[in-house]
C-alpha cells in the first residue's frame, strides 16, 4: 500500500494518482483509472504459483495449519518488510472462481454499476501498463506476473 498526501487532492481537486490497483487474495487484480475498471484473472484455473508471504503465520481466523507450516521457507526481503526475511507458504485462493469470469473490461461512465464488459483493446492495454507499474511499485512477488500472465 502506497500512501499519498490527500491535501491538495480534497482542497483543490487535485488527483492523486493515474491509477490504483485492488483485489482480494489469489482472486483478480484490478485496476482503475477513474473511467474504467480492469480484472485481470489468472491464466490458468490451478491459479499458480500462489504464496503467502508473512511475519506472523496467522490468517484472520486462525493460525495456519500444520501442513501449512510443513512447506513453509524463508523467502527473500520485500521492501515492505524492511529487509527482513518473511515466511513463504502456499496460498489458497479465497474466490477460486476467477479464472473461469476471465478478464473484464467496464467502462463506469456508460456503465457504473459493472454490468456490461467491454472490449477496447487500447484501454485494456493501458491498464495493464498501469498494473505492472504499480506492481512494479508495490514490490509485488515474482510469481504473480506468472499467475496473471503479465511478464
Amino acid at each position: 500500500m502506497q500512501g499519498k498526501v490527500l491535501r491538495e487532492t480534497v482542497a483543490e481537486d487535485k488527483p492523486v494518482r493515474e491509477a490504483c490497483i485492488f483485489g482480494v487474495f489469489g482472486g483478480h487484480v484490478n485496476c482503475s483509472d477513474g473511467r474504467y475498471v480492469y480484472m485481470r484473472a489468472p491464466v490458468s484455473e490451478e491459479n499458480t504459483p500462489l504464496h503467502n508471504y508473512t511475519l506472523m503465520p496467522t490468517h484472520m481466523r486462525g493460525f495456519f495449519s500444520r501442513e501449512e507450516f510443513e512447506t513453509a521457507e524463508l523467502s527473500g526481503a520485500f521492501e515492505f518488510t524492511k529487509g527482513m526475511k518473511v515466511l513463504k507458504t502456499r496460498g489458497r485462493a479465497f474466490m477460486a472462481q476467477a479464472y473461469k469470469f476471465g478478464n473484464l473490461l467496464y467502462d463506469l461512465n456508460n456503465d457504473p454499476c459493472q454490468a456490461q464488459a467491454v472490449n477496447n483493446p487500447a484501454v485494456e492495454t493501458k491498464l495493464i501498463n498501469h498494473i505492472l507499474c504499480l506492481m512494479r511499485e508495490n514490490d509485488a512477488p515474482n510469481e504473480q506476473y506468472i499467475r496473471l500472465g503479465l511478464r
